[in-house]
């Protein structure tokens, strides 16, 4: 049976199918229409609510912001759940006055989403203005909302924490806190040492699933693995040689984690282009890979940094590396009952990283074309060892293999170039699109690997080479 879950208040059943979307069950079981459903694939942010839980093995609450249009009522079981109608007072909280007051809301439809964001900022000590990225206001208010956010900045501290501090604050209903109290720690779910059933429906984040599902759901019948509930595959370790990712961890935990920003310091600021703050979330790093999207930005990276895959079966696990991990568009090699459980990165002291990615919208956009690459130092004038990969010009992620062996170990000439770029050219297959013609693709990449050797060698003179 279900673990129930605290509603604002109070305690409510789930839905035996527990594949029911979170933001119907709330707006059409318990009328909470403040919630508002927009775009329904967590663009906008309108339908965002505040979700405590405490992860197994640990004992104080954490919530966050995350979009309830790409939940189902299954991920939040046994967790509490926070509405607008949960954060409303007799009064205006302090938010909800910033944002009044400052020209902050115009029709008032992005507004609940708005208030849900900048509440779970101050109760995790974020800065404002970073925690609404990915709200869309449909109104162009954006100029009332920055100042809203600029106001709130001086109440952005250290992190409070816990929701009776926020009921002090004036900043939500002290019934709220007091059901928060009620939270118990999830059960500690250990690695499953078997594959997945075949009738089995896995899901981690589910920020991809349910938009997939959104008009064909799978038989709701059959049994659901949640990938993000077994610890072991939650954590980041590192050794000697490799740094080992969980498939379960979200990509929110690889832009804060200290070991990802001591390899690699500008990947977390590049994973700020990565969806949304709340997409970020839920999203992890083994859902970004299986899924198989021809322009997956983890994927990329993780190509131009050598990365290797466990897949876990009945069988065993065996060890793959990623760049043999893609075989057509949306196949990979992963075997009947076969779940990607870990991602090991290799540790290559002195070796430097550069991502690229170019979109519609400069945030919260899936890429035209994306690209990454990592390189040795080399000597003077010449390159090192280089690895390179990019999406949006084939059918999965491709690890551009001929296009980094002509550069790698060569001089920085413009004859080096030339003939790299004229590997490219033999190594991609674009086509036509929404996103760009073929012709643009490919010289959309010419430019980006311009831009990867910019940023590595910024001491060159790079218009002798063009």
């Amino acid at each position: 049976m279900s673990r129930p879950l605290i509603l604002n208040a109070t305690t409510v059943a789930l839905p035996t199918d527990e594949g029911t979307n979170l933001l119907s069950f709330l707006r059409q079981h318990h009328g909470l229409t403040a919630t508002k459903l927009a775009c329904g694939t967590g663009d906008c942010a309108a339908c965002l609510v505040l979700l405590g839980e405490i992860p197994a093995g640990q004992t104080q609450p954490h919530y966050q912001a995350v979009n309830s249009c790409l939940l189902s009522t299954g991920r939040v079981a046994g967790c509490h759940l926070i509405t607008l109608e949960g954060l409303n007072l007799a009064t205006p909280t302090l938010v909800q006055q910033a944002l009044a007051e400052e020209g902050g809301i115009q029709c008032g439809y992005c507004t609940p989403g708005l208030v849900v964001a900048l509440t779970a900022a101050l109760l995790n000590g974020e800065q404002p203005a970073a925690a609404v990225a990915g709200n869309l206001c449909r109104c162009t208010g954006y100029g009332g909302i920055r100042r809203a956010c600029t106001r709130l900045e001086p109440l952005s501290g250290p992190p409070a924490g816990q929701l009776p501090a926020l009921a002090d604050r004036g900043l939500l209903s002290p019934a709220v806190a007091q059901a928060g109290q009620r939270l118990q720690p999830h059960p500690s779910i250990p690695a499953p040492t078997h594959g997945a059933a075949p009738a089995c429906t896995i899901v981690a984040g589910e920020t991809d699933h349910t938009v997939q599902q959104a008009h064909h759901r799978a038989n709701t019948v059959q049994p659901w693995l949640r990938l993000q509930q077994i610890v072991e595959w939650q954590q980041i370790q590192a050794d000697r040689h490799w740094l080992h990712l969980g498939a379960a961890v979200t990509i929110a935990q690889c832009q804060h984690e200290p070991l990802i920003a001591a390899e690699w310091p500008n990947l977390p600021v590049f994973l700020d282009r990565f969806a949304s703050p709340s997409i970020r979330r839920s999203a992890t790093i083994g859902g970004n890979l299986a899924n198989a999207s021809p322009i997956a930005d983890l994927a990329v990276v993780l190509l131009a940094l050598g990365a290797e895959l466990s897949l876990q079966s009945t069988n065993g696990i065996r060890r793959l590396p990623l760049a043999q991990f893609y075989l057509a568009y949306h196949r990979t090699a992963l075997q009947a009952g076969e779940l990607i459980s870990h991602i090991h990165i290799p540790r290559q002291p002195g070796r430097r990283l550069h991502c690229a990615k170019v979109s519609k919208r400069w945030l919260d956009d899936i890429a035209s074309v994306n690209s990454s690459m990592a390189i040795d130092a080399g000597t003077e004038g010449q390159l090192g060892t280089v690895q390179l990969s990019a999406g949006g010009v084939a059918p999965y992620p491709l690890c551009l293999h001929r296009t980094a062996a002509a550069l790698s170990g060569q001089p920085l000439t413009a004859n080096t170039l030339h003939t790299a770029l004229a590997v490219m050219d033999t190594e991609i297959a674009p086509i036509d699109d929404v996103r760009g013609s073929t012709q643009y693709k490919r010289r959309l990449l010419h430019h980006l690997l311009l831009d990867h050797l910019q940023a590595l060698h910024p001491t060159l003179r790079w218009e002798e080479l063009t």
